[in-house]
């Protein structure tokens, strides 16, 4: 019989036992009786001993084989005499958590609730308790916890996510707002018949200017959505770096402000790269979303751009600008955020920077920047570098830009929209050419099929009753020679490539400029 467990009626003594032991055997903990020493020296020890720390209650009972002291983990052996002490001084009850160190070597976590029993010289004779393994219970409860702060940081981060794309979108309707109202603004003032020309000429300006700054937000957002959503890939082909960088120089020198004291130059490099490949689509928008941002944050001195050759190409855009506190040189690649370090507006959607970040990614590299309050910036980025060979280069961007104005033709333009189609008949109309409307793709065929002397099409991409995709499949059975330009709306760089595999002579954008459509007819008619 176990030591404290009396029968004192001397009836019964083993079924009474067996009862006992059969009750002691199934609570899911184990019972103790131990001194109150420094080791806790066991009296006795239930056999779920064994299941909770791994030791025998015969290695235990006196200390045979280890002294439960040395079970508890070294972090709570004297916090855990301290709440005895006051336990056996108040006549309380313990109730407390720890770890235990088990036989194989196990940290596992403990529950135990005991108390002190006295003589009747109120002097401590024992203590007796009761330890069960709480382990999966403590786990649980940090899994729990380790959850809940999980779920409170997303639930912070959401709403941050919210008031910084509400702070966002509030910024985005005023940049589109602004240019909005300054089209509609001076294109009311323009009808005003007191005006003189030169008023006009300058009214007009306003309005394509602000109409370009609107489409490069329009832009913006669309690209920034697409990225988002992962529907951008890099579309890889071989073509002659140095070409496409002279030819961002061209393009982006004629927009620099007059106004602006400011000197483009590109930096050509010791060493070139030729013809590589790469996304050109791509590597072109990033490099012009850091040269048209160092032209809007400097005022006077100079742009420079160019690149070195090294196992990777490395890019560079170094501007004599207001430059950036170094506490957001991370920030501002972030989306939905803008840095203005001198608080003044200079417009734009925040965004070109998420998005040449993005790119960047895409095409294996890394972007960064250099800069410092009044001294100006310098963003530097790299991109694979994978030489290709020549015979393979896509030297479309090598073509020289024409402004002359068409040749007498007889043109073919397939326009849904009226005053789309108003536009662009009033532009050919002045190189005295011979427009023919057609308002869908089936008039498209049946103009084609009628008029021999069509010597170019114009061609809508969306159209009611048949769109120019399947129009051109037709158009190309009656006259398979007959130049068809796609003009359209779509102008993500995927319509592109979607427009060249359907088999289009050419591409134009809409917004359609004079100088693009006449490059374009012109290098499609010679």
């Amino acid at each position: 019989m176990y030591p404290g467990f009396i029968d004192n009626n001397n009836t019964g003594a083993v079924d009474g036992y067996s009862a006992l032991n059969e009750l002691i055997n199934s609570i899911p903990g184990f019972l103790y009786r131990c001194q109150n020493d420094r080791n806790w020296s066991m009296i006795y020890v239930s056999s779920q001993c064994e299941d909770v720390t791994g030791y025998s209650p015969e290695e235990l009972i006196g200390n045979k084989f280890v002294s439960f002291n040395d079970i508890i983990l070294k972090d709570y052996q004297e916090y855990l005499r301290k709440k005895w002490d006051l336990v056996i001084l108040t006549r309380g009850v313990l109730k407390e958590e720890y770890q235990i160190v088990t036989k194989s070597g196990a940290i596992r976590w403990v529950t135990e609730y005991g108390k002190a029993v006295y003589d009747e010289n109120n002097r401590t004779v024992y203590l007796a308790g009761y330890i069960m393994d709480i382990t999966e219970i403590k786990q649980s409860q940090e899994a729990m916890i380790s959850k809940a702060k999980e779920l409170e940081e997303e639930k912070a981060k959401a709403e941050d996510s919210d008031k910084l794309k509400s702070a966002f979108l509030a910024n985005l309707s005023h940049e589109i707002r602004t240019p909005m109202n300054t089209i509609l603004g001076f294109a009311q003032m323009i009808k005003d018949p007191e005006l003189t020309e030169k008023q006009r000429n300058y009214f007009i300006d306003i309005i394509f200017n602000s109409g370009c700054h609107l489409l490069s937000i329009i832009n913006d957002i669309i690209e920034i959505s697409k990225i988002e959503t992962n529907l951008v890939n890099p579309n890889y082909s071989a073509f002659d770096l140095d070409i496409l960088l002279k030819n961002i120089y061209e393009e982006v020198k004629v927009i620099v402000p007059k106004e602006k004291q400011i000197e483009l130059i590109y930096v050509s490099p010791k060493k070139r790269a030729g013809i590589i490949e790469s996304d050109a689509v791509k590597l072109k928008q990033v490099l012009t979303n850091l040269i048209t941002n160092a032209i809007k944050f400097t005022d006077k001195g100079c742009v420079k751009f160019g690149y070195n050759l090294n196992n990777s190409i490395e890019f560079f855009v170094e501007d004599t600008g207001m430059g950036i506190d170094p506490e957001y040189h991370k920030l501002i690649f972030e989306r939905y955020k803008q840095v203005d370090s001198t608080k003044q507006k200079r417009g734009g959607s925040g965004l070109g920077l998420a998005i040449s970040k993005a790119y960047t990614e895409m095409l294996g590299g890394t972007i960064h920047v250099k800069s410092e309050l009044g001294k100006g910036s310098v963003f530097m980025f790299t991109i694979s570098y994978k030489p290709a060979d020549n015979l393979f280069a896509d030297n479309k961007q090598q073509i020289e830009v024409s402004e002359e104005e068409p040749e007498y033709n007889t043109m073919l333009v397939a326009e849904d929209d009226d005053t789309n189609f108003l536009y662009i008949s009033t532009l050919l109309a002045k190189s005295k050419n011979q427009v023919i409307r057609a308002c869908n793709g089936q008039e498209a065929i049946e103009l084609v099929s009628k008029y021999k002397n069509i010597n170019l099409v114009l061609m809508d991409i969306k159209m009611p009753i048949m769109d120019g995709f399947e129009a051109l499949k037709r158009i190309r059975t009656i006259s398979p020679q007959l130049p068809v330009i796609a003009q359209t709306a779509y102008a993500l760089p995927e319509d592109e490539r979607k427009i060249s595999k359907a088999g289009f002579d050419g591409y134009i954008t809409k917004p359609i400029l004079k100088e693009k459509l006449i490059e374009t007819i012109n290098k499609i008619l010679r």
